[in-house]
């Protein structure tokens, strides 16, 4: 299989590493296993992940989403066919696009849902042109309108390139089906305790405010008002204009309650998901990462693999006089490109201790051996004295 496309979420490098090893893994593998276009289909897929191919596809969304919001001034009156031709050529390199990454990656392609949101909106875009082909323009003028407007979703195509906005994307979709559904659920249930009291304290009498709290839905887009903190005030002056008094308790506490303690309940739970969403992309691309080194690991010893099983077979197929002559004819296939493995030991915690563990048994060794030294010259001195007070 070949790499994932350039809109999945892995980034280049592991694509181009996942590329490698399918490589090495296609090439040990038997050729009755291939496919009959195998090498059209590694050409495709290194096209799709190149990228260059990327770059190209994300310059074109920046530009088509200039080519649309300048279609809302005066030159797309004056320059219809110009427009006209833009859009063609968009929505051409667009299909261009769906077609290389669905040959690539035939079953992967549906299985990520950001390809699926970009076929979306590629097919929008086809029946807006459709549409404006068979000039549907003049009977269906609303849906027409609509399908145009639509187009603008292609700028949110651009999610798909960067990997940054993919996580505040997932971080905001995490949220907003986890934490925040229990929130928003709680502050409906206080809402609705405060429109029942609201109802009852100001719009319940004849003379109370009826306009604002004169049923239970008017009284929930009254407290809507108190939990965006946005003109809040006009309606406390309507209440103590109506003689309600205690009434600035009732708006204080449902401003605390439902604006201060929610608003930031509901900020703090979307910083902890982005934080959270954030520490998963930084361990997504050191593992990706390691892949990438890997995989040119395994490329490399592969590669050198077989370059020895050759030297191997020619050294039975050819008459070499010893092991010298073979390893010379070896070292004429040595490329200077090649990996070696290097590592340095003086960083290796684990080496440090092993070598400050053995310099100090040296040390102890030594101090040792210089006793056991000074003891024997310090006997044979006594030796040599007896032998001298003998005599």
């Amino acid at each position: 299989t070949c790499t994932e496309t350039a809109a999945a979420s892995p980034s280049t490098q592991s694509m181009m590493a996942k590329l490698a090893a399918s490589s090495a893994q296609s090439s040990a593998a038997g050729a009755a296993r291939r496919r009959r276009d195998a090498e059209f289909h590694h050409f495709i897929c290194m096209i799709v992940a190149n990228p260059v191919f990327n770059s190209f596809i994300m310059g074109t969304i920046l530009f088509n989403a200039v080519m649309i919001a300048m279609e809302t001034t005066t030159l797309s009156e004056t320059h219809p066919l110009l427009f006209a031709i833009f859009d063609n050529l968009f929505l051409g390199i667009y299909l261009v696009e769906f077609v290389l990454k669905l040959y690539a990656e035939p079953a992967g392609y549906w299985k990520n849902y950001y390809n699926l949101f970009d076929f979306t909106v590629l097919v929008i875009s086809l029946v807006e042109s459709l549409l404006t082909a068979l000039n549907f323009g003049q009977t269906g003028l609303t849906v027409l309108q609509v399908v145009r407007a639509l187009r603008t979703l292609r700028t949110l195509r651009s999610i798909s390139f960067i990997r940054g906005l993919q996580v505040l994307v997932n971080a905001l979709i995490h949220t907003f089906t986890n934490a925040v559904f229990y929130l928003l659920l709680l502050l409906l249930i206080i809402m609705f305790l405060f429109a029942i009291m609201g109802y009852y304290f100001f719009g319940y009498d004849e003379g109370g405010d009826i306009r604002n709290w004169g049923n239970f839905g008017i009284a929930m887009l009254s407290l809507f008002t108190f939990v965006t903190a946005d003109g809040w005030t006009d309606l406390q002056d309507q209440l103590s204009s109506h003689g309600f008094k205690g009434s600035e308790f009732f708006t204080i506490t449902f401003i605390f309650l439902g604006h201060f303690i929610f608003t930031n309940l509901f900020i703090g739970v979307i910083i902890m998901n982005i934080h959270s969403a954030t520490q998963e992309f930084e361990e997504a691309k050191i593992e990706e990462k390691k892949l990438f080194i890997q995989s040119k690991k395994d490329a490399m010893v592969h590669r050198q693999h077989e370059d020895v099983v050759q030297v191997l077979e020619r050294q039975r197929a050819s008459n070499f006089t010893n092991f010298q002559e073979m390893t010379e004819e070896f070292q004429k296939t040595l490329r200077h490109d090649d990996f070696q493995y290097t590592t340095d030991l003086c960083t290796n915690v684990v080496w440090m201790e092993i070598m400050l563990a053995s310099l100090t048994h040296l040390e102890n060794s030594k101090y040792r051996i210089q006793q056991l030294h000074f003891e024997i010259a310090h006997t044979l001195a006594q030796l040599k004295e007896v032998q001298l007070q003998e005599h």
